[in-house]
C-alpha cells in the first residue's frame, strides 16, 4: 500500500505560477454615415465568378 502525500492547498497559483497577460492592440474606431458606401466599395469588381449559374 502506497502511504498517504501530504498536500498544501492553495486559494490559488503561486504568483511565481501566473504569467503577465498579453499586450492589448490599440485599435481605433471610425463612425460611418452611410454603410451602404462602405459595402459598396468592398465588393468584388472581379468577372472570376460570374459565369457560375450556382
Amino acid at each position: 500500500m502506497i502511504p498517504p502525500v501530504l498536500v498544501d492547498l492553495l486559494p490559488g497559483p503561486p504568483a511565481s505560477a501566473r504569467r503577465a497577460a498579453p499586450p492589448v492592440a490599440a485599435s481605433a474606431v471610425t463612425a460611418v454615415q452611410d454603410l451602404d458606401v462602405v459595402v459598396e466599395s468592398a465588393e468584388c469588381s472581379c468577372d472570376a465568378g460570374d459565369d457560375n449559374p450556382h
